[in-house]
């Protein structure tokens, strides 16, 4: 098995840093968390204020701020589907609901170098999303697909993805 913080929480923070995905200050996590695992990971943890994206990253953290809802209702989800036993999970469920507050594809708002280390961590920290998205449905629109069907006011555009006229962009090549 890959190191997860090498294989998941490096890139993360390092895009971040660089200013290369959606998530909010201190990725959406505690100052206290963002810190130690800035810092397991090899890296030096950088004031928010200091980075180069933080007019961006104060924008973000106030429009995520209006879904505050839709981001406590992912955040739910994610940790309902949590495996505890890996490091940092919970706050890996915190991180994936900021993320997806983005307007790209998940693994882009998050700053992960490619989908299948997306997939990856999924099934390493997800492990029944990951079984229940057997279609390989984009990861920000299952999740989605998920809160709609436990109820939550999100639009499920059909009943079923086969017959959609939106298929291409759930399960399509990306580009």
């Amino acid at each position: 098995m890959n190191d997860v913080f090498t294989h998941y929480w490096y890139p993360i923070i390092a895009a971040f840093h660089q200013g290369k995905s959606a998530l909010p200050a201190h990725l959406g996590l505690s100052c206290d968390d963002y810190y130690q695992l800035t810092e397991r990971v090899g890296l030096l943890p950088i004031a928010t204020h200091a980075l180069p994206q933080y007019a961006a990253l104060s924008l973000r953290q106030e429009l995520i701020g209006m879904r505050d809802d839709e981001l406590g209702e992912l955040t739910q989800l994610l940790t309902e589907h949590l495996d505890t036993r890996k490091p940092y999970a919970e706050q890996m469920a915190q991180v994936l609901a900021n993320a997806s507050m983005g307007s790209q594809h998940l693994w882009r708002d998050l700053g992960m170098p490619e989908r299948p280390r997306l997939s990856q961590l999924f099934h390493d920290y997800f492990p029944t999303l990951h079984a229940l998205n057997n279609h390989n449905m984009r990861w920000k629109r299952f999740l989605y697909r998920q809160l709609c069907e436990s109820g939550g006011d999100y639009v499920c555009r059909s009943p079923s993805c086969e017959t959609c006229t939106s298929y291409e962009e759930c399960f399509g090549e990306e580009r």
